[in-house]
């Protein structure tokens, strides 16, 4: 079975690749190397201040008939931090940063990349005793050839 419990890695464990390559590039070799308060890291928040990236699910798919497509990649940024404005305003240079780019190169040669747009603007979506947490939701779009 392939890579994600498909017979002879099929299209699923093809698609997941090119998406573990992006989120790989997103997080290690462009967010992480910002130099933010913290190690960005995927999925999902640690303890203490951090900066996470999760992947979120898309349905936004362009397909041609030389078999090869536009995938819009959903995923969201979050920061924690014990203070509200260090929080927010590391988010809000993301937001103003992942739409500025002009290339986040694919590792492998999975995917070509054609941007990000941000598609929810950074809101508080928690504080508890400790720690305020904020959000932003992105698109990137990438085109994915044919692999036949």
């Amino acid at each position: 079975m392939g890579a994600c419990g498909t017979e002879g890695g099929g299209r699923r464990s093809m698609i997941e690749n090119e998406n573990s390559d992006f989120l790989f590039q997103l997080v290690v070799n462009t967010l992480d190397q910002q130099g933010y308060y913290s190690t960005v890291v995927s999925p999902v928040l640690t303890n203490g201040n951090s900066i996470a990236v999760m992947t979120m699910p898309s349905n936004n798919y362009e397909h041609y008939y030389d078999g090869s497509y536009r995938q819009g990649y959903a995923f969201q940024v979050m920061t924690k931090h014990e203070s509200q404005l260090v929080a927010y305003n590391t988010l809000l240079d993301i937001a103003k940063f992942l739409p500025s780019l002009k290339d986040i190169p694919s590792q492998n040669g999975s995917y070509q990349f054609e941007g990000i747009r941000v598609t929810t603007d950074p809101n508080v979506i928690a504080k508890d005793d400790k720690y305020y947490i904020f959000a932003a939701q992105f698109s990137a779009a990438l085109f994915i050839e044919s692999k036949e």
